[in-house]
């Protein structure tokens, strides 16, 4: 845990670098299946961007829901968004590269935007991404997100999720030009169009589950510079809603992402659950085990610090799962606060926190949609 809050610590952030203003057009593309939970929402923050040369293209992938009407009207509201509507996909594509591919096809920009429909982004969050890669010669860039977490497993397991990840893919290696190590966040890259090109596109990746992944790895193998930065000031995301939905998002994920081997995934889900009890366990064993530095709670790892403040609404211990709020944010205030219950009070000695800094309260996020 130590090592990931010191990773952490020397993360870079993509809002501190200076903003591109251009010249050169980003094409952002947003692909959408069955999304009427949130891509109206996504489009709107979209639109916002401050960044001025820019074509937002929303990839209907055969929704069924009320998903195309919502973007046919995003796209009579903002004049930077347009819809094309796919059916698929064909035999050895996953939906979302099969979208990607044909919302590429008809896109003009020199730099390419993947981003998921269930997102929200600040206003610079383009311009501030663009501005970082053309700053650090950067082909394909990814950011880390805040994640908007609102039930009890939501806020549970997706900051050890997210820790556990970070152990797996130490984010120094990832951005190390001499490891072959990669890793990217679907939720935004990225990516200069010639280097998406040259490793092949979508295409290359076509019946890929974990497409982000594999463009990066192909883009870095390929002598692309790739960086994974600290966006949460940027981006959003709700990944998941319930428990189901984390069991089968994890599942999936985890087994794809430790080499679709089934004796390392199985650990991997057992080291998931094991983070998930360990603290909870140590809570009720603790008054029993005697003082502080004692073999139970040495054993529990109670002795390493004890859990952050939740309920307070700052972050979880080491994950991807950012809940950094500045005065003056970009994100609604009301929004993602991780809270658990019960854990209203350290267990003894001072908060250890993911940025080793609080977290004021954030402004709303404004969006300014222009009446039809």
């Amino acid at each position: 845990m130590v090592t990931v809050l010191r990773g952490r610590a020397r993360l870079p952030r993509a809002s501190e670098a200076p903003p591109s203003r251009g010249p050169g057009l980003v094409s952002v593309l947003v692909p959408a299946r069955n999304e009427e939970r949130g891509v109206g929402a996504c489009l709107a923050s979209l639109s916002a961007q401050t960044f001025p040369d820019l074509e937002i293209i929303a990839v209907d992938d055969g929704s069924t829901d009320r998903t195309p009407a919502i973007l046919a009207d995003a796209a009579r509201r903002h004049p930077r968004v347009w819809v094309l509507r796919v059916e698929g996909p064909p035999p050895g594509w996953t939906g979302k590269t099969f979208a990607l591919d044909a919302g590429v096809a008809v896109a003009g920009g020199g730099w390419l935007c993947f981003t998921d429909a269930d997102t929200l982004h600040a206003p610079e969050s383009i311009a501030r991404a663009r501005g970082f890669a053309e700053t650090h010669g950067i082909a394909l860039l990814s950011l880390t997100s805040r994640q908007l977490t609102r039930s009890f497993w939501e806020r549970v397991v997706q900051p050890v999720a997210f820790g556990l990840l970070d152990q797996w893919f130490p984010l120094a290696r990832v951005n190390d030009p001499a490891s072959p190590l990669a890793a990217a966040n679907g939720i935004f890259i990225l990516v200069a169009r010639d280097a998406y090109q040259a490793a092949g596109g979508h295409r290359a990746v076509a019946g890929e589950v974990l497409e982000d992944v594999a463009l990066a790895r192909r883009v870095k193998a390929g002598g692309g510079r790739i960086a994974f930065v600290d966006g949460a000031d940027l981006v959003a995301a709700r990944m998941y809603t319930d428990l189901a939905s984390i069991r089968r998002g994890w599942t999936k994920n985890l087994s794809r992402l430790r080499g679709r081997r089934p004796l390392v995934a199985r650990a991997s889900l057992l080291e998931l659950v094991v983070t998930l009890v360990w603290p909870a366990l140590g809570c009720v064993v603790a008054p029993l085990a005697g003082p502080a530095g004692s073999g139970w709670l040495a054993a529990l790892g109670l002795v390493q610090g004890p859990l952050p403040d939740l309920a307070r609404g700052r972050p979880p211990l080491g994950s991807h799962c950012t809940a950094r709020r500045r005065a003056g944010g970009p994100f609604p205030s009301g929004i993602g606060r991780p809270r658990l219950a019960g854990a209203r009070r350290p267990l003894e000695g001072p908060p250890v926190y993911l940025k080793l800094r609080p977290c004021p309260a954030a402004t709303p996020l404004k969006v300014r949609c222009p009446r039809p």
